[in-house]
């Protein structure tokens, strides 16, 4: 933490919320795990944005003429995965 580019402007350094930072970061790791819908930020305007960038050629959205379908990350575990991690 010390080695953060801001600390040494920072006028009261025992001042970041450690507490909102821990969840911050925790809430983010599970969503990220679990895939919960309408919270990640893997959506279909990333999906398209990667394309545009010309990046992740397998996260590309793929599409049968009626829907689009968007392919799993990585780091998407399966249900029996999620099961267990619970």
């Amino acid at each position: 933490m010390f080695d953060l580019p801001y600390w040494s402007d920072l006028d009261v350094r025992h001042c970041i919320d450690v507490m909102h930072v821990e969840k911050n970061v925790y809430d983010s790791v599970i969503i990220m795990l679990l895939n919960i819908q309408g919270k990640t930020k893997d959506g279909l305007n990333t999906c398209q944005d990667q394309v545009e960038m010309g990046i992740r050629n397998q996260l590309h959205p793929r599409s049968d003429g009626k829907k689009i379908y968007l392919s799993p990350a990585c780091h998407t575990l399966s249900r029996k995965e999620k099961i267990s991690f619970c």
